[in-house]
């Protein structure tokens, strides 16, 4: 029971922080705020919310006994009887927070309370000293510690980002990424990638070149076959290691996505909707090969197999769903492919018609 007093006390005392559908953070507010947007209905039961003294963002259902005597999620019909309501819980809060804190004192503050009140003759020195002592001890209980700026002090910001994705819910639907907001973080992962590529091989390719014209430029220069291999391998290790690192560190951190996939809304998840660990992510990469040797038909198995899944999340055993899916908030999933993705399609379909036009226009120009 003091446990739960202690708890109840200091969520009345704290400030709270609430996330709206547009993952908008609300606050700071105080307990009759928390509780009168409650009583209006404006904290439904999966409304994510933060107060001191939690590590990550909970819905509101789990939290709302700590202000609210009988938590139910009807609004009340009259806003004036909500309000009233509030400000009554309110001020039961404050005092019940006062009688515990009063009750919480501590010895030091007794001494220093009773240092300064007494008017009788005595010691000054002795006085004086346990004066001095008492201050002491309650400077050291509340003063903040500086190895951490901010760790444990309640007055901080949150730290814990809204976690709506950090925890797996099961028993909701699900929207699989279809074919084209697929298709469209690739677009985006593919020019990052390539353009992360080209920059490093263009400097390895200098390195190594500098390094053969140092040595012995003659027989480095008559070597064409040598130049070639060399400059094949140093391109064909680049692409895979830069390949891989990005999308399996990308995929199995707290993200789940790429950056193509972040900027469509989607993201990559076990088959049990949980987060990758790397060994998954690197085999879904890996598993990626078998797809592109098909001649890309086992990327197109994603436009219409089950769960929208291509050959390479058969074999790693891997899905790709919407960025709300098995999360607390899977109504804000969409099945739609939404503006970034039409733009990207769009600004892809125009560059392919570019080169492809470039290339006729070429070789009708080579045959006169």
């Amino acid at each position: 029971m003091c446990a739960d007093l202690t708890r109840q006390t200091d969520a009345a005392m704290a400030q709270w922080y609430y996330s709206d559908e547009e993952r908008n953070r609300h606050g700071p507010l105080d307990a009759a705020a928390m509780a009168a947007l409650h009583d209006r209905g404006e904290l439904g039961p999966d409304t994510l919310v933060w107060r001191d003294g939690l590590d990550q963002w909970r819905p509101w259902r789990e939290l709302a006994a700590e202000l609210v005597a009988a938590p139910g999620f009807a609004p009340l019909a009259d806003p004036e009887q909500a309000e009233q309501a509030s400000a009554g819980r309110t001020a039961a809060a404050v005092a019940a927070a006062q009688a515990e804190a009063e009750a919480r004192r501590s010895p030091a503050d007794a001494g220093l309370a009773a240092a300064a009140d007494t008017g009788l003759p005595g010691d000054a020195t002795a006085q004086a000293a346990a004066a001095t002592a008492a201050t002491s001890a309650i400077a050291t209980s509340v003063a903040p510690t500086t190895d951490a700026p901010g760790a444990d002090s309640p007055y901080a910001a949150p730290r814990a980002a809204v976690a709506e994705n950090s925890q797996v819910v099961l028993g909701q639907p699900v929207v699989a990424a279809g074919f084209w907001r697929r298709f469209a973080a690739y677009l985006i992962d593919s020019t990052l990638v390539g353009t992360l590529y080209y920059a490093v091989a263009t400097v390895l390719f200098i390195g190594v070149f500098m390094v053969g014209i140092a040595g012995d430029s003659g027989r480095w220069l008559e070597g064409g076959a040598t130049l070639s291999a060399v400059v094949t391998a140093i391109s064909t290790l680049s692409y895979v290691l830069i390949s891989a690192c990005y999308y399996a560190g990308m995929e199995s951190s707290s993200m789940q996505a790429t950056l193509g996939k972040l900027a469509v809304g989607i993201k990559v998840v076990d088959a049990d909707g949980a987060r990758l660990g790397r060994g998954r992510a690197l085999a879904r990469w890996a598993a990626s090969i078998a797809s592109w040797l098909t001649l890309g038909v086992g990327f197109l198995m994603a436009a219409f197999t089950e769960r929208k899944r291509g050959l390479h999340d058969l074999l790693a055993r891997t899905q790709v769903v919407d960025r709300w899916a098995y999360t607390a908030r899977p109504e804000l999933q969409r099945d739609e492919l939404g503006v970034v993705t039409w733009v990207v399609l769009v600004l892809g379909g125009l560059i392919w018609l570019g080169v492809i036009g470039f290339i006729v226009g070429a070789l009708v120009f080579g045959l006169r």
